[in-house]
C-alpha cells in the first residue's frame, strides 16, 4: 500500500490503482491522519494494523516478509516500527534499534534479538523484515536502507499470541499488552507477503549500487600462478598471478614489467564489442619509486585503464564509433611510499555514450565523457590489477603493493555507495584568507574550495605576458633541411648539400608579407628536431655554413632579424631541445654527468676571443653545454628577441636526455629579459592541439606543479579539459596535482597548409576558413593564433599562401574594421562606464563585487547593424574573473537576448547568429569568480568591401571621446594604437601640445625612404608629451624603418606675397588684377581693404575684379593668411580715371607671351581711338624690355627668368585711357 486510497474509520482501507490487499488494513486508534505523503502517526496508541485473510502465522512456522517506508520524527522508548503475531518486533529500545522475536517453547520466555543504530530522524528510510521458518529453526533477516543487518537466529519459532495469527502492525505493537508503543512520524508505504523462506524477497529496499564479483584482501595463496581466495574473499571466476607476482602478508607485490593479477569472471559481463554494462573497480595500494611510463594500476577489457603517465595518474579508455578515439584525463601525482585508494566507475548512459568517474584518496577527479568503451577480443571480460588487461600490452606493470582489490557490476545508475573502499571527504571548513595578487599564487590540497577559487581570482599576468597575448596573430616559419627532403621530421643524417634553394631566399619578403597581413611577430624555426641550423653556429657542422647556398656564407637568422626590424615585426626563435644530429655526434643523451660549464665555451679560432663577453656558469651535461652555447649565439648576435619557443617533441631521437631547463631559462632571462618563453616555458602555454582552436572557456590562471623554482612547467595538472571550470581547478589542487596557480596564457599553433614544412602541391586554408574557424576560435577565445606559413624550396612563400593571407587580412578588416561602439555613451546603472568604449585596453569599468549583476548599457546614438562583437577584461590589474555573460539589445521597449558566452579574459569574440540592427545594447555578467573589470566592448558593423589600412591618423589626447582617427574624430589615447595596423608610409598628426598618458603600446607601421611614416603636429607646433616626456622619446625605436617623428616641426612663417604694381582703370571698365603668394602651410586666404566700390577680392584665389565708378586714387592693402594663422600684407595704388568725351582708345586683345632670356623679343600692342596721338605705357615688364610710348612696341632682351604680369595702358589726347593685361614667361 502507498496510501493512494482511503482509510475509513478504524475498519478498513479502500485501495487505489495498483494497490492490493487480501485482508483488511485499518487504523488502530482512529486519530491516525492520512496525508499526501502517507499516514501521520502521533505515537501512543496510534498505528496501522493489517489482518490478513489467508496468511496465517499458525505456530510460528509460516515464513513471511513485511516492509515499510517511513520517516520518524521522534523515537520514544519501545516505539515500534514493525510487529507480527504478537511476538515479532522491530522497535526503539535503550537508544538502539532492537529486532527479533519472543518464544516460549519450553515454558520459559526467551527473547532472540540483535541491535543496530536507530534510523536517523527526519529522513526517509526503508525497513524490511524476513521471518524465515525451517525445520532447523528460525532466522529473522532485517535490512535498513539497502544494508543487511546481522541476522537473528533461534531454534524455537516465535510464539503467536491468541487471536493474532493473522495480525501485522506498522507503527505500533499488535499485542494488546504493548498497544501504547506508537511510532512518531509518517508511514509512506507498507507491504506484507508470504514466502517459502528462501532468497531475497525484499521489494522496498534500494538495490545495492553494485554487485561484487571479486573482492580480495590477499589473504589467500598462489600456486602455479593460480590464486586461491581465503575465507571471506570473493572471486566469482578465476584469479591468476602473472609474471611472478607474489602474495604475502595480506598484499599483492608487483615489480612492474609483465607482473599482474587478472580476474576472469565465470559469467562474462562484457560479451559485446561495445560495453553497455557499467562496472566499478577499486584498489588500495602503495606505489614504490618512479612508475614506468604507462605503468597500469587497473585495466578492464583491454582498452580501459587507470595508469601512470608523466608521473601523474591518468585514466580513460578507447571507443570505436567508426574510428578509434581515446578519451582520457589526468588526476595528478601520487606520493610514492604512501598508501592510496583509487575507485573508478564506467557508466554507460541511456542516451548513448558513457562517462567515467574517478575518486583518489577521498577526492573526486574530473568526469570523463565519450562514446562506449570498446573491448579487445582477447580481453573479453578480463580485469587486471597491476597491468593492462590486454595480453598484448601486459608489459606495462605497476610497481608497488596492492592491499585490496575489488570489481563489481553497477546496478543501474551510479551511486556513491558503489564505491566501498572510500567515501568523499567532507568539504573543508572555509575560513576566508587574504590573498596577495601575483603571477604565481601557491595552493595546498588543504585549501577549501572557496579559497582555491579566491586564489585563482588573484592570479595576474605580467605586463610582458599581456603585451604578448594582445599581439593576437603571430607567424611560424618552418624552413630547413626537411624542406628539401619533403619530410616533416628528419633524423640528423640528412646531407646538408641538399639545402640549396632554387630561387633567392627572400627573407625580406617573408617578413614584409607577415607584417603587411597583420602578423605582429614571426617565429623562425632555427633548429628543428633533426638538428640542422639556419645560422652558422660555431658548435655544429650541420648548418647553413656547410651548404651550397651562398657558398656557405649565408645566415638566414641574420637576414630575418634585419628584415623584421625593417618592417616592425617582433622576432621569435624556435629551437628544438631534441637534436638527432647531436645524438649521432655523441653529444645528445651520451650519459654525461652534470658539471660546471662556462657559457660561452670558446672554440678554436673563435672570432669572439679577446672580447669582453658576458659569461655564465651552469651545471650542465655535454648536450646542455652544447645547447646553451647555441642559445648564447642566437640571443647575443641578432638584436632583440621577443619569444623563444621550445618544442616538447622528441623527434627521431632514441636516447634520453634530461634537458637543463633551469639553465636555459636563466640564460634567456639574463640575455633577453623581455623575451617570452613558450610552450614548456614559464610564460606561454601550448593550447593542447595543433588544429588552431582554443577552449570555449580558456582561463589564463591555471593549476601547475612546480617542483623546482625556475624549472620547466611540465603541464597543467590534471590536463585541462575541453570546458575548464572551477571544479577542474579545485580537483587539480585537492588531488595534490597542483601546488600553484599561475598565469599561463595559451598559444594555439596551426598550419596554413597540410604540414609544418612546405611540400609540393600544398593547398592553403582559405581566408574565410582562417577567419571563421580559427581566428574566432583562438583570438576570440583568449588565445594567440600562431599560424605557420612555410617557405618553399624556392626560398619564398608560395603565391597561393600569400593570396590566402591577403584574403584573411582583408576579411578581418571587413569584419572588425568598423567599431560602432567606439566613443559611444556607456553606463552601468547610473554610473559612467565609458571606459568600455574608449578603445583603451588599460582602462576599465570595475564592478562592486563578483556578484554584481549590473548591466553595462551602450547607446550607439543611432540604430546600427551589428554582426560581431568583442570583449576584454582588464586582466593586468584585476585578473580574469568572468565565468559567463549575456548580451541583449533593445527592441522597442523589450530587451531581447542576442548571445550568451562563457569566459572573457583578454579577448572574447561573439559572432551573432544573424546581424542585429539596434541602437542600445547591454551586457550582463551572470557569473564571476570575483570583482571583475570590463576593459572593452566593441560592436562591429560588417563592411561590404575592404576598407584598407589607415593612411592617415589624427591623435588628440585632449579629445573628450575616443574616435576612429580622422581629424574630426581623432583617437584620444595611444592605447588605441595597440592593435591598429597602419598602411606603409602612413602619416600621423598629433595635436600641438597635447599631453598623452604613458603607454606600452607598439606602433604597427613602417615606411620607405621614398614614403616614410611621418609623425607631425597639427594646429600648432608645440611638441606633444607622452607620460610627461617629449613625444619624440616614445616614438624612438617604435615601428619599422623610416619612421620620422616630429622632424619637420619649425616655427610657422608668414606667406610670401609678390609685389603688386600700381594700376589705372577708367571708370566703368572692368578691373582685373592677380595677387600672387606662396606658403607651405596652405590653403591660403586672401582679404583686402581700401578697394573702390564695385571691386572685390576672391578670398580663395586672390583675384581682384569688378567695375568701379569711384574716380580717384585708392590705396589698397591685401592680406594673405596661411592655414596656421600667419599673415603678410602688400600694398599698391589703384587709380580710377574719369571717362573723357570722344572715342576712348580700344586695345586689341594681347595673348600671353613666351620669351627667352638674352634673346631678342618684340611685341606690337595694337590700339585705336580718338583723339590722337595715343600714348602707350607698360608696367610689370621683365628687366631688359621696354615699351615705345608712341608705337606701342615692346622690345629688348630679357635679362631675368620668370613669369611677369604686364599691364599696358593706352591714353588718347583727351586723357581717356584703356588697359590690357597679359603675361610674359621668360625661360632660361
Amino acid at each position: 500500500m502507498s496510501f493512494g486510497g482511503s482509510l475509513v474509520g478504524t475498519t478498513q482501507y479502500t485501495t487505489q490503482g495498483d494497490e492490493a490487499q487480501r485482508g483488511v488494513l485499518h487504523r488502530i486508534a482512529g486519530g491516525e491522519e492520512q496525508v499526501p505523503e502517507g499516514v501521520r502517526l502521533a505515537g501512543g496508541t496510534q498505528g496501522l494494523r493489517f489482518d490478513a485473510a489467508d496468511l496465517d502465522l499458525a505456530a510460528g512456522s509460516q515464513s513471511y516478509v513485511m516492509e515499510s517506508r517511513f520517516t520518524a520524527t521522534a523515537a520514544p522508548e519501545l516505539s515500534t516500527y514493525l510487529s507480527a503475531g504478537g511476538n515479532v518486533f522491530v522497535r526503539a529500545q535503550n537508544g538502539k534499534l532492537r529486532y527479533g522475536y519472543s518464544s516460549n517453547a519450553t515454558g520459559k520466555w526467551v527473547d532472540s534479538f540483535k541491535e543496530a543504530a536507530l534510523p536517523a530522524l527526519d529522513k526517509e528510510h526503508a525497513l524490511s523484515l524476513h521471518y524465515r521458518a525451517t525445520d532447523a529453526g528460525v532466522t529473522v533477516d532485517l535490512s535498513l536502507d539497502g544494508e543487511a543487518l546481522p541476522a537473528v537466529t533461534g531454534t524455537s519459532p516465535a510464539n503467536v499470541s491468541t487471536g493474532l495469527s493473522k495480525a501485522f502492525g506498522f507503527g505500533n505493537e499488535v499485542n494488546p499488552a504493548g498497544g501504547n508503543r506508537g511510532f512518531v512520524g509518517a508511514i509512506h508505504q507498507v507491504r506484507v507477503n508470504a514466502t517459502d523462506g528462501t532468497g531475497d524477497r525484499f521489494e522496498l529496499q534500494p538495490r545495492p549500487a553494485a554487485t561484487e564479483t571479486m573482492l580480495l584482501g590477499f589473504d589467500g595463496s598462489v600456486d602455479a600462478g593460480a590464486y586461491t581466495p581465503a575465507a571471506g574473499e570473493l572471486a566469482a571466476g578465476s584469479v591468476k598471478a602473472l609474471g611472478g607476482a607474489t602474495v604475502a602478508g595480506s598484499a599483492l607485490t608487483l615489480t612492474g614489467g609483465g607482473q599482474a593479477l587478472t580476474f576472469t569472471p565465470t559469467s562474462n559481463p562484457m560479451p559485446d564489442q561495445d560495453i553497455a554494462a557499467g562496472f566499478v573497480a577499486e584498489a588500495e595500494f602503495t606505489p614504490t619509486g618512479a612508475q614506468s611510463e604507462l605503468g597500469t594500476l587497473i585495466g578492464v577489457g583491454g582498452n580501459f585503464y587507470v595508469r601512470f603517465s608523466g608521473g601523474a595518474l591518468q585514466y580513460g579508455y578507447s571507443g570505436n564509433n567508426g574510428k578509434w578515439v581515446e578519451y582520457r584525463a589526468a588526476a595528478g601525482e601520487l606520493t610514492a611510499g604512501e598508501k592510496h585508494v583509487v575507485s573508478v566507475a564506467y557508466i554507460p548512459e541511456a542516451a548513448g555514450g558513457a562517462r567515467v568517474l574517478l575518486w583518489v584518496d577521498g577526492y573526486a577527479q574530473p568526469e570523463l565523457k565519450g562514446a562506449l568503451l570498446s573491448r579487445q577480443s582477447a580481453s573479453r571480460g578480463v580485469v587486471a590489477f597491476g597491468n593492462e588487461a590486454n595480453p598484448g600490452a601486459q608489459t606495462r606493470g605497476f610497481k608497488g603493493s596492492i592491499d585490496r582489490a575489488r570489481f563489481a557490476l553497477l546496478n543501474g545508475e551510479f551511486k556513491d555507495a558503489a564505491f566501498t573502499f572510500q567515501s568523499l571527504k567532507p568539504p573543508v571548513s572555509c575560513d576566508p584568507v587574504e590573498v596577495v595578487p601575483g603571477n604565481y599564487v601557491p595552493v595546498s590540497r588543504t585549501d577549501c574550495d572557496d579559497n582555491i577559487i579566491k586564489k585563482a581570482s588573484a592570479v595576474r599576468p605580467t605586463e610582458g605576458q599581456l603585451d604578448w597575448q594582445e599581439l593576437q596573430l603571430t607567424g611560424f616559419m618552418h624552413f630547413g633541411i626537411n624542406t628539401f627532403y619533403n619530410q616533416e621530421w628528419g633524423n640528423g643524417k640528412e646531407d646538408p648539400s641538399r639545402f640549396n634553394p632554387t630561387g633567392t631566399v627572400d627573407v625580406d619578403a617573408w617578413a614584409k608579407t607577415l607584417r603587411d597581413e597583420g602578423f605582429k611577430m614571426g617565429i623562425l624555426t632555427l633548429k628543428h628536431h633533426d638538428g640542422f641550423q639556419l645560422w652558422p653556429s660555431r658548435y655544429s657542422s650541420f648548418t647553413v655554413a656547410n651548404t651550397p647556398w651562398l657558398d656557405g656564407e649565408g645566415d638566414i637568422m641574420a637576414d630575418y632579424a634585419k628584415a623584421a626590424k625593417k618592417y616592425g615585426l617582433k622576432v621569435g626563435v624556435y629551437l628544438s631541445p631534441a637534436d638527432s644530429w647531436a645524438e649521432h655526434a655523441g653529444i645528445f643523451a651520451n650519459g654525461s654527468p652534470k658539471s660546471m660549464r662556462t657559457i660561452p665555451t670558446l672554440v678554436e679560432g673563435d672570432d669572439r676571443a679577446g672580447k669582453d663577453l658576458p659569461t655564465f656558469e651552469y651545471e650542465a651535461t655535454d648536450y646542455g653545454q652544447y645547447f646553451l652555447n647555441q642559445l648564447y649565439e642566437v640571443l647575443t648576435e641578432y638584436g632583440e628577441i621577443d619569444e623563444v619557443w621550445f618544442d616538447g617533441a622528441g623527434g627521431n631521437t632514441s636516447g634520453s636526455e634530461k634537458f637543463d631547463y633551469v639553465a636555459y631559462y636563466d640564460l634567456i632571462h639574463k640575455l633577453q629579459p623581455g623575451a617570452q618563453i613558450a610552450v614548456g616555458g614559464p610564460d606561454v602555454r601550448w593550447v593542447g592541439n595543433e588544429a588552431g582552436y582554443a577552449r570555449d572557456a580558456e582561463w589564463g590562471a591555471v593549476p601547475i606543479k612546480m617542483t623546482t623554482i625556475g624549472d620547466k612547467i611540465g603541464g597543467v595538472l590534471p590536463a585541462m579539459p575541453k570546458a575548464a571550470d572551477d571544479a577542474w581547478v579545485i580537483n587539480a589542487v585537492k588531488s595534490g596535482g597542483a601546488n600553484a596557480l599561475h598565469w599561463w596564457p595559451a598559444e594555439a599553433d596551426m598550419k596554413l597548409t597540410g604540414g609544418w614544412f612546405a611540400h609540393p602541391g600544398d593547398s592553403p586554408k582559405s581566408g574565410a576558413a582562417l577567419l571563421n574557424s580559427h581566428w574566432d576560435r583562438t583570438v576570440g577565445q583568449s588565445a594567440v593564433m600562431l599560424l605557420n606559413v612555410p617557405p618553399t624550396t624556392a626560398g619564398s612563400f608560395a603565391p597561393s599562401s600569400v593570396a590566402a593571407l591577403e584574403s584573411f587580412s582583408s576579411l578581418r578588416r571587413q569584419a572588425y574594421g568598423d567599431n560602432a561602439a567606439l566613443g559611444a555613451s556607456a553606463t552601468a546603472g547610473q554610473a559612467d562606464a565609458s571606459a568600455v568604449t574608449d578603445g583603451n585596453l588599460r582602462s576599465s569599468w570595475l564592478s562592486e563585487t563578483g556578484e554584481d549583476r549590473t548591466p553595462i548599457t551602450v547607446d550607439l546614438g543611432q540604430p546600427s547593424t551589428v554582426s560581431r562583437m568583442s570583449l576584454a577584461e582588464d586582466t593586468l590589474d584585476h585578473g580574469q574573473q568572468v565565468r559567463s555573460f549575456t548580451v541583449e539589445y533593445l527592441n522597442g521597449d523589450t530587451w531581447v537576448q542576442a548571445a550568451t558566452g562563457t569566459t572573457i579574459g583578454v579577448s572574447r569574440i561573439v559572432k551573432l547568429a544573424n546581424p542585429v540592427t539596434a541602437q542600445q545594447w547591454r551586457i550582463t555578467v551572470t557569473s564571476a569568480r570575483g570583482q571583475y573589470a570590463i576593459a572593452d566592448w566593441s560592436l562591429y558593423r560588417q563592411a561590404a568591401t575592404d576598407p584598407g589600412k589607415p593612411t592617415e591618423l589624427w591623435i588628440d589626447c585632449s579629445a573628450p571621446t575616443a574616435g576612429s582617427g580622422t581629424k574630426d574624430r581623432p583617437i584620444n589615447s595611444l592605447e588605441q594604437l595597440r592593435q591598429l595596423d597602419l598602411a606603409p608610409g602612413a602619416d600621423l598628426h598629433v595635436k600641438s601640445g597635447t599631453a598623452c598618458e604613458a603607454s606600452t603600446a607598439s606602433l604597427w607601421a613602417y615606411g620607405t625612404a621614398d614614403n616614410p611614416v611621418v609623425v607631425d603636429t597639427y594646429d600648432g607646433f608645440d611638441l606633444p608629451t607622452i607620460g610627461g616626456r617629449p613625444a619624440t622619446e616614445w616614438f624612438e625605436g617604435r615601428g619599422g624603418d623610416h619612421v620620422e617623428a616630429f622632424l619637420r616641426i619649425t616655427a610657422n612663417e608668414a606667406p610670401v606675397v609678390e609685389a603688386i604694381p600700381d594700376a589705372t582703370f577708367v571708370e566703368g571698365t572692368p578691373v582685373a588684377l592677380a595677387v600672387r603668394a606662396s606658403d607651405p602651410d596652405g590653403p591660403l586666404g586672401y582679404a583686402a581693404t581700401g578697394l573702390p566700390e564695385g571691386v572685390t577680392i576672391d578670398a580663395a584665389t586672390g583675384e581682384i575684379a569688378g567695375v568701379s565708378q569711384a574716380v580717384g586714387e585708392h590705396r589698397i592693402a591685401v592680406t594673405v593668411t596661411d592655414a596656421l594663422g600667419a599673415a603678410s600684407t602688400a600694398e599698391f595704388t589703384l587709380a580710377v580715371t574719369a571717362q573723357v568725351s570722344g572715342e576712348g582708345p580700344v586695345i586689341s586683345p594681347v595673348a600671353d607671351q613666351v620669351a627667352n632670356k638674352g634673346r631678342p623679343f618684340s611685341l606690337k600692342v595694337k590700339a585705336s581711338g580718338q583723339p590722337r596721338p595715343l600714348e602707350h605705357a607698360a608696367t610689370g615688364l621683365p628687366a631688359g624690355l621696354s615699351m615705345h610710348p608712341r608705337s606701342g612696341v615692346i622690345t629688348g632682351k630679357p635679362s631675368v627668368t620668370g613669369t611677369f604680369d604686364v599691364v599696358v595702358t593706352v591714353t588718347n589726347a583727351a586723357g581717356a585711357a584703356a588697359t590690357a593685361t597679359f603675361t610674359i614667361r621668360v625661360a632660361g
